[in-house]
């Protein structure tokens, strides 16, 4: 894709707005043209904005002329100085997608696993609009008429309504898609947070793999949300299994990995001790192991106690050996 080229000298004219104390700009590099989502919105200013335009809203852009700037479904509303006391309020319009869209868009997401690893890895697709467009929707605004600009200052505007002060504030859009492609989420109507949700939500339905399904269902309380009651009123009852747990059994079985956590823990960090700790410890879990396994064997009738031929049968001596 070519590069828009913007006229790098301003006219007269720009050379003296009243400066902007810690105002937002764009770094004096094309950051934005060399990023495909910057790209995208670059287009629709090189095709809007008169030549004039692009050049002095480049130079306020570089220069912070922007006091305020902010992002929300169908709309970026800015602030933007001038030469006069009074900023002007800048805005950029454009469609934002109704929930009932963003279903079918979510709904399609979840079915092709291409875009699904992507996106749930934080990387947006640079051919994620070929998955709008059998949707009758675009991602990214397609042509100039699909954003329109409008200004509060009275100097001539372009036919599609651009300024220097409308074209200052989009370059600083697009400076942001090429820091977080994802912004233009947020313009369309949808957080990037929420839109992950509700495709983990969507992915983890049986039979999400084909067919409709609801995109979305009301917060369910996660169990480490609910308030536990005092250990006080508890230590009577607190071995007892739950209601619907009591002909719950479950066999106790040899890991497939011994001493996982000690493995997991690694070496004691106590340097010169006396007693091999990590040693010790997988002793006692494989002697405590062994009378479980036992106790079991026995209730079941089949106790033949430790195969002498199986050498994993019996103690971890490798974790005997730790001097650590």
């Amino acid at each position: 894709m070519q590069q828009p080229q913007f006229p790098r000298k301003p006219p007269e004219k720009t050379k003296h707005p009243r400066r902007v104390r810690a105002g937002i700009k764009i770094p004096a590099s094309d950051r934005a043209s060399e990023s495909w989502a910057g790209q995208r919105w670059l287009r629709l200013i090189e095709t809007g904005a008169t030549t004039d335009d692009q050049a002095e809203g480049l130079e306020y852009a570089r220069l912070g002329q922007t006091r305020t700037l902010k992002i929300e479904p169908g709309k970026v509303a800015a602030l933007v100085q001038g030469r006069l006391p009074k900023a002007y309020r800048v805005s950029i319009s454009l469609d934002s997608f109704d929930i009932p869209s963003w279903d079918r868009v979510i709904n399609e997401m979840a079915q092709q696993a291409r875009y699904t690893a992507k996106l749930l890895s934080g990387e947006l697709p640079t051919t994620i609009d070929e998955l709008f467009a059998p949707l009758g929707l675009h991602l990214f605004p397609l042509t100039e008429k699909d954003v329109k600009p409008s200004c509060t200052c009275e100097e001539p505007k372009s036919e599609l309504g651009w300024c220097k002060h409308s074209v200052c504030a989009a370059l600083i859009v697009a400076d942001q898609l090429a820091q977080d492609p994802w912004t233009i989420f947020s313009l369309r109507g949808i957080q990037r947070d929420d839109l992950i949700e509700q495709l983990k939500h969507l992915r983890l339905l049986p039979g999400s793999g084909g067919g409709s399904a609801p995109v979305y269902s009301p917060h369910i309380e996660a169990v480490e949300t609910i308030a536990a009651k005092p250990l006080e009123e508890c230590l009577d009852h607190f071995w007892e299994p739950a209601s619907g747990l009591e002909h719950l059994h479950l066999a106790p079985e040899k890991p497939d990995v011994s001493h996982p956590l000690l493995r997991r823990l690694g070496q004691s960090p106590f340097e010169g001790s006396k007693f091999p700790l990590v040693g010790l410890l997988a002793t006692c879990y494989d002697v405590v192991s062994q009378q479980i396994l036992a106790e079991e064997q026995a209730r079941e009738g089949a106790d033949d106690g430790p195969d002498p031929e199986d050498p994993e049968d019996g103690l971890d001596e490798g974790f005997g050996d730790d001097e650590s």
